[in-house]
């Protein structure tokens, strides 16, 4: 499951050419990708573990090839776009998220004979 969108202002890629890339694809984050950001980066700013995990979850951005897509290029983004990326992130989730079952009851298992449950011995009845 990927969620497609676009830039508003792009990554210049490759640095310094004038070319610029929009459109984008992501896939949902990991656990294992949460942990590789945590290594590389040493823990730091949450930003900073999020920036590398939407670098890690790109499935593509433009014309970019994808052992390009890093940390670093993601930085040099203007800060409305990472809001785009979080936001597409954000949609992914709530696509993927277990649906909401009618029935309240449902993930609890019933108990018919509580109710009708003859009292104990020494319960003074």
């Amino acid at each position: 499951m990927t969620e497609k969108g676009e830039l508003q202002y792009g990554v210049e890629y490759p640095a310094g050419s004038g070319q610029m890339h929009y459109a984008f694809e992501l896939r949902l984050p990991t656990v294992s990708d949460n942990i590789d950001a945590i290594e590389t980066s040493g823990g730091g700013s949450n930003l900073r573990l999020n920036t590398m995990m939407l670098a890690a979850s790109l499935v593509k951005l433009g014309d970019i090839p994808r052992e390009a897509i890093t940390y670093e290029l993601l930085g040099t983004m203007v800060d409305d776009d990472y809001d785009v990326m979080t936001e597409a992130r954000d949609r992914l989730k709530k696509k993927r998220m277990r649906p909401k079952s009618n029935s309240a009851d449902s993930d609890s298992p019933s108990s018919s004979s509580a109710g009708t449950a003859s009292p104990s011995p020494g319960s003074g009845s």
